[in-house]
């Protein structure tokens, strides 16, 4: 599509700077192209008043009592308490929203210098070009625009995926072995830290712990992660002890946490399945020639059937959330039919055909098979689930942990970087 090296250089910079340009405008036209940012934004606003006019221990006393007022977040406080000691512009509104959008501004160049490391032999402004994809992301844009604080989470589990990718360089290639204790800290740190932010992230030390102990073969080395990881969780133990819940009581009370919502996982691998799409349209080829129609993949069609077939007679009662979240299939299936019976038959098509592809696509790495069960076991417990939770974190997952050099090319750039551009548009066009 590009023939030569300088015009695919200008070509990327190009991207790069629309996608910066974009991101600015969008902060200037208050774009709300997730559709609850301004909403969560009161609450985030509420919840940073708490901190900022409160000692401490008080503020964190409120998290669970809500004396002072009601704690409305599904996150652990972190984010409030770094803004409260960190950032001096927390006690003004206007000031505190711009100062959250120059800060979630670094995040891509982030992500573009752990992939640098990670895809060592690729061209640094193809790399730049996609990283600024995360420019595109409307939960990613939504976030920063509104100061929903979830993006803290990404700093870190970005910046323990470039120092988990320099371990794996001294553990594969031998290289800067007297650095990896070194490495194996900054990680477990960073990896930690995640889950001060967003529990979810729970699985990003876990995937570390078990690449440990696989492929660590210096016994010292494990028991330093281990030991670190456990000093690093004592006070979300001890919150998570505080409160009785992963999550604050006031959201667990009035979000039903703690039943099973099975038919989401559908919906969850559903919205995987869509950051696989640009991924599908470049290697439909040598996706179908990987399909393998013997006996155990017909055994496990005819189950998955099955199982689709009774969760579609079975009531699913989501205590009044039932049009809230589910991601862009449920949204598809409410503007394609007005009938319920054929929304739902839509819904469970489309269910059948995602777990195949997507189960599929990405069996061959197992770090990924186990955020996509990780992410379907959260579904089952969490009422309602949002696209937000998955999106930019998919994109993140996929880039980090399952492509390949030879996959991260050119067209596949310019399509999953066209396909995230007519993603925000097609948003803030429903959102409006």
């Amino acid at each position: 599509m590009l023939e030569s090296d300088n015009t695919k250089k200008n070509f990327y910079i190009f991207l790069i700077l629309f996608s910066v340009t974009l991101y600015v405008l969008g902060f200037i036209f208050n774009e709300d192209s997730a559709g609850g940012g301004k909403i969560d934004f009161n609450n985030t606003w509420n919840n940073q008043k708490i901190f900022d006019e409160n000692s401490l221990s008080k503020s964190l006393e409120n998290t669970k009592s809500s004396k002072i007022l009601p704690f409305k977040n599904s996150h652990f406080p972190t984010s409030y308490i770094l803004n409260k000691y960190l950032n001096p512009f927390s006690t003004n509104k206007e000031a505190f929203r711009q100062s959250i959008f120059i800060l979630n501004l670094f995040l891509p160049l982030l992500l573009f210098y752990a992939l640098k490391n990670i895809f060592r032999k690729e061209n640094i402004y193809l790399l730049a070009a996609y990283s600024s994809i995360l420019y595109l992301s409307p939960y990613f844009r939504t976030s920063a625009y509104w100061s929903s604080l979830e993006n803290y989470g990404l700093y870190c589990l970005i910046i323990s995926i470039y120092f988990f990718s320099k371990y794996k360089n001294c553990i594969e290639y031998k290289e800067k072995i007297h650095l990896k204790n070194i490495y194996i800290s900054l990680m477990s740190f960073f990896s930690c830290g995640c889950v001060y932010f967003d529990q979810k992230l729970l699985l990003i030390p876990l995937i570390y712990f078990a690449f440990l102990v696989k492929f660590e073969k210096n016994t010292n080395s494990k028991v330093l992660y281990f030991i670190l990881n456990f000093i690093f969780a004592i006070p979300v133990i001890s919150l998570v002890l505080y409160w009785g819940s992963i999550i604050p009581p006031h959201t667990t009370n009035t979000r039903g946490i703690g039943n099973f919502y099975f038919e989401q996982i559908g919906y969850s691998i559903s919205i995987i399945f869509f950051y696989l799409i640009p991924y599908i349209l470049i290697n439909y080829k040598k996706i179908i020639k990987e399909f393998n129609f013997n006996k155990i993949f017909i055994l496990y069609l005819i189950s998955l059937l099955s199982i689709l077939l009774i969760l579609y007679f079975v009531d699913h009662d989501y205590g009044g959330w039932d049009d809230y979240g589910k991601g862009w299939l449920h949204k598809l299936a409410l503007k394609i039919f007005e009938n319920s019976t054929y929304q739902k038959i839509f819904t469970y098509i489309l269910f059948f055909i995602t777990i195949v592809i997507s189960i599929n696509i990405l069996k061959r790495e197992k770090i990924i098979i186990f955020f996509v069960f990780y992410m379907c076991g959260i579904s089952i417990l969490s009422n309602p689930i949002f696209q937000e939770y998955f999106d930019p974190l998919v994109f993140i997952m996929l880039s980090s942990f399952f492509y390949k050099n030879n996959e991260l090319n050119n067209n596949f750039v310019i399509t999953a970087y066209l396909f995230s551009l007519f993603f925000l548009i097609f948003t803030n066009i429903y959102y409006l």
